[in-house]
């Protein structure tokens, strides 16, 4: 296979100007014609079969499983950076996930014996959702089988998703795609923190630089006295303590004998997702049953666009429906305890929820609404129009 290596000695910062890195560039129909030399078999993806390609970066490879459900600033889906030129991204085109349409950002990209390739989270959900019936372990595509213990890794195309040059899509500064997840935490001189005050009960999130100097200079709560934030501390301690109570009682819904696990994907809305408004997400089949998770985006008051697309909070909802209850009149009622958490690949970490007894009838077929994520609107329109997401439902009869 033939590649180029090119490097620039340049230092300009932008997408008007060069970058000071090397990198490699491919043929975009180099895809086509790809070997078995050029894909990896097994769970290790520090180990290559081609022992000439470029290691892959570990932002494309190392989902994030320890970020706080709470942490604001980092607990957002990942960017896929700006393109230098339109021509770029329709080169890259094939690298997309043929499933959710969308560029890998980590987890590695895996591909079928005819070379149509996924990313890390629908290769998952197409090797272990057992909803798909005759369908699992297939290639939606072609129809090829593919293997949950020998997946067919794409290094070559991780390497390219890694090493091509974009934009930040704050500062616009130009870095290795690999190296964006880093830029936005780090470095980036747009980014958003949090006052130094948060853990006393600041709110405060802006971006780093003179607001940020500015907001710490006059903070309330820098010249509080202990007797003042009191109250306030009392309230975050409480917070913390019903998160910890959750979470214990999510543990004990892992040991209950009937549990059943679903696997659901609300894949990137095509049309902008409707707000303040239950909209119908995955269905399947569970306990003789057929269901339906619902999702709501709330906005601050119910409003189209936010005053602050970065710092205005929104909120996504979730909720249990019912959609066949007919049977359930000879029955009786169907008593569930269920959580909804995120799948390894998700973008973001939910918030720790747990219905501990729904009654489900013929007349009452919705769970309560609950919350699963708050962030700014701009991280909502990220993660539900453009990413996606990756959910375990965990339900157990009581």
């Amino acid at each position: 296979m033939d590649t180029e290596s090119r490097a620039s000695n340049s230092s300009a910062k932008n997408l008007s100007g060069s970058f000071p890195t090397q990198y490699i560039t491919y043929d975009k129909f180099e895809i086509a014609n790809m070997t078995s030399n050029d894909v990896y078999y097994g769970p290790d993806t520090r180990e290559f079969r081609n022992a000439g390609q470029a290691e892959v970066s570990e932002d494309i490879l190392a989902p994030d499983v320890e970020i706080d459900t709470d942490d604001e600033v980092n607990n957002v889906p990942a960017e896929d950076g700006l393109f230098i030129n339109a021509s770029d991204e329709e080169d890259l085109s094939s690298f997309r996930c043929i499933v959710c349409k969308t560029f890998p950002v980590f987890g590695g990209v895996f591909k079928c014996p005819e070379r149509h390739l996924f990313c890390a989270g629908c290769y998952q959900m197409r090797v272990l959702d057992k909803m798909l019936g005759a369908q699992l372990g297939t290639c939606p595509r072609c129809g090829m089988r593919i293997y949950r213990h020998q997946p067919h890794r794409h290094v070559v195309g991780e390497s390219i998703l890694s090493t091509v040059i974009v934009g930040c899509e704050k500062c616009e500064m130009l870095m290795p795609r690999g190296q964006l997840r880093h830029h936005g935490r780090n470095e980036c001189p747009k980014r958003l923190i949090t006052c130094k005050y948060k853990r006393i009960g600041c709110k405060w999130k802006g971006p780093i630089g003179l607001l940020e100097e500015a907001h710490v200079e006059n903070c309330e709560y820098r010249h509080k006295t202990g007797h003042e934030l009191f109250e306030e501390l009392r309230m975050i301690q409480e917070k913390r303590d019903a998160k910890q109570i959750q979470l214990v009682n999510i543990m004990k819904l892992l040991q209950l004998p009937h549990i059943t696990v679903r696997l659901l994907h609300l894949l990137p809305q095509s049309e902008t997702f409707p707000r303040n408004q239950f909209n119908a997400g995955p269905s399947f089949q569970a306990f003789g049953q057929h269901w339906c998770v619902k999702f709501k985006w709330q906005t601050p008051d119910n409003s189209e666009l936010p005053l602050d697309q970065q710092t205005d909070h929104c909120s996504l909802l979730f909720q249990l429906c019912l959609e066949s209850s007919d049977s359930l009149q000879q029955r009786g009622p169907l008593v569930l305890t269920f959580t909804l958490i995120s799948s390894v690949y998700s973008h973001v970490r939910f918030q720790p929820n747990l219905c501990e007894k729904c009654d489900f009838t013929r007349d009452n077929t919705d769970g309560p609404p609950t919350l699963l994520y708050e962030n700014s609107w701009r991280s909502l329109d990220m993660l539900i129009n453009k990413r996606g997401f990756y959910t375990r439902l965990l339900m157990s009869r009581i």
